[in-house]
């Protein structure tokens, strides 16, 4: 059910454009890569990687082009990557959303997880054994 929640939510975040800065919501535009599954597999290790290095149990669904992550802190935050084709190019963007008041966590959340995607795209696909470098919101 929380799946199918969060979906028509994304669906009404992105619907509305301008409304990156809602309440609850975060929004985050990456640059474009070439083709949907090297999207994917981006945003599967960019998650891999978020979830190994703080700790973060939960689980993650995913469709053909978009990649689910779940309970990133608690039940209360997850995080949408959505791996979008734009004339044939791929346009990812990545949706976090919490449920609580504490919106200071959500953003924190949305940069390191933007930042591992960085790091992610720098290394083609592959990630350093070092921390989180800066990103490219």
């Amino acid at each position: 059910m929380r799946k199918a929640i969060f979906g028509t939510g994304a669906a009404l975040v992105l619907a509305a454009a301008g409304q990156a800065g809602a309440e609850g919501w975060t929004v985050t535009d990456f640059n474009s890569v070439s083709d949907r599954a090297t999207c994917m597999s981006y945003a599967e290790t960019t998650v891999n990687v978020f979830r190994q290095r703080f700790n973060s149990p939960g689980f993650t669904g995913r469709s053909d082009w978009t990649l689910g992550a779940y309970d990133l802190r608690g039940d209360v935050v997850d995080a949408l990557f959505i791996c979008a084709d734009e004339s044939g190019l791929v346009a990812p963007f990545l949706v976090v959303y919490n449920t609580d008041d504490d919106s200071p966590a959500r953003e924190t959340i949305a940069d390191r997880l933007g930042d591992i995607w960085d790091e992610v795209v720098a290394g083609g696909g592959a990630v350093s054994s070092g921390g989180v470098v800066g990103g490219t919101k």
